[in-house]
């Protein structure tokens, strides 16, 4: 029944082009799809050998191939054979029921050996040669003598990118530009990166699309040198030849400031001065103060980088300081801290002494210079209670007791009522 209606639709349609035979195929697909019969080589079918095979080189992992139907009534089918050399051997990776199913695409989806590498992989592979020839088989499943062989090619593996260009001297990263690759099967790229000219190359970087041609490696440190290369990915999976390496740099951070000195030392104020970066791009300064005895550092002041002078007041009377001053460009690299300096404030020199019901209390003359005048704190045990405001570096507390110890602390002050840090604390006894 299934042989009635084909020729029916065959000869209903004229069989005389290709679109005919087509439209055959076409209109029987909805119908029952033929079995295949038991395939035997001998004895062999007395049928002719296919002609006008024709095969399709260029495509990606794939071989159209396309040859004349045969006529002959008894004709059930086609198999189709492929191998590695012209010469053979050739082996049955296909077969097709119908005299007139004469058009197959090879993707390798199939158990027959392939060319590769390793003697055999999972499809065609890029840019490997196979031969093929077709034969018929009967209706009782015997198999024809062969088409003579013909040859076709995979596309070739991509090409390895053209105009592979590395920017140097950026700030922790490195720019990748090249040409994108002109063959159609490309979908994209692969990155490679080496901290050695001669040393092993790693992916770093998958970017999807042909026209994908720039990337920025980023995160990396300063002054460091890198090798890269790139390499064309195919639709398949394929990857081509890589490009030759390029060498990138990345920009170096600022030199460590140096000549970091004390220019002046006042009662809460330090001055601090350096000489000034050499290169060209610095952005500005940052003084840094480590206190005694603390492991965390200080912010001091942000300089422009015109700026290598700062002061410091926010600091104690006679406190045990280090400084060091780091340097920072526009593209925000920072040098390494310079060279520390050790600094101990200026403190009172407070003294205080008991004498005949009276305690004196005095402070250096050369520290009040510049200040209004003097706070004096006596110290209780849970609050301190201003006792004197005077103008000179001294006072006499005559408000005590015989054989009591008392305790004081004094704060200058300035024109405009701010004031500076305050003394330590000193103590003395007055005599019985």
């Amino acid at each position: 029944m299934r042989r009635i209606l084909w020729l029916s639709v065959v000869v209903g349609l004229g069989c005389s082009t290709h679109l005919d035979l087509e439209r055959a195929r076409e209109l029987l697909r909805g119908a029952e799809e033929p079995t295949l019969p038991i395939l035997v080589e001998s004895p062999a079918a007395e049928l002719p050998a296919p002609r006008g095979l024709r095969v399709v080189s260029g495509e990606l992992r794939a071989v159209p191939l396309k040859w004349d139907p045969l006529l002959t009534s008894d004709v059930a089918g086609y198999v189709i054979e492929r191998a590695g050399e012209k010469e053979g051997p050739f082996h049955r990776f296909a077969a097709l029921p119908g005299r007139l199913e004469t058009s197959y695409i090879d993707r390798g989806n199939d158990l027959a050996p392939k060319q590769g590498p390793k003697g055999g992989r999972a499809d065609l592979g890029d840019g490997a040669l196979y031969y093929y020839r077709v034969r018929a088989f009967d209706s009782a499943g015997r198999i024809a003598a062969a088409s003579p062989p013909v040859g076709a090619t995979t596309a070739e593996p991509p090409a390895a990118p053209k105009g592979l260009r590395a920017y140097s001297h950026q700030p922790r990263e490195v720019a990748l530009t090249w040409r994108p690759v002109p063959d159609a099967n490309v979908t994209g790229y692969l990155v490679y990166r080496s901290p050695a000219q001669s040393g092993e190359y790693l992916e770093i970087a998958r970017l999807n699309g042909r026209f994908a041609t720039t990337y920025v490696d980023r995160g990396l440190g300063a002054l460091r040198v890198f090798y890269y290369r790139v390499a064309a990915v195919n639709a398949a999976g394929g990857v081509g030849e890589k490009a030759s390496q390029v060498r990138a740099v990345t920009k170096a951070e600022p030199l460590p400031p140096i000549g970091l000195r004390v220019e002046d030392r006042r009662l809460g104020s330090n001055w601090l001065a350096w000489d000034p970066n050499v290169e060209k791009d610095i952005a500005g300064y940052r003084l840094l103060r480590m206190r005694e005895g603390s492991s965390s550092e200080e912010i001091v002041a942000v300089l422009e980088p015109g700026a290598t002078r700062a002061e410091d007041r926010e600091i104690g009377a006679g406190e045990r300081l280090s400084y060091a001053v780091v340097a920072f460009d526009r593209d925000g690299l920072e040098s390494e801290p310079s060279d520390p300096i050790e600094v101990e404030s200026t403190d009172y020199g407070l003294s205080a002494s008991g004498q005949d019901g009276t305690v004196h209390v005095r402070w250096d003359s050369e520290v009040q210079e510049g200040f209004a005048a003097a706070r004096v704190l006596r110290k209780g045990t849970f609050s301190s209670d201003e006792i004197a405001r005077v103008p000179s570096e001294g006072f006499v507390d005559s408000d005590v007791k015989p054989g009591r110890s008392y305790r004081y602390v004094v704060i200058l002050v300035r024109e405009d009522g701010s004031e500076a840090p305050p003394s330590a604390v000193v103590e003395a006894t007055v005599p019985e």
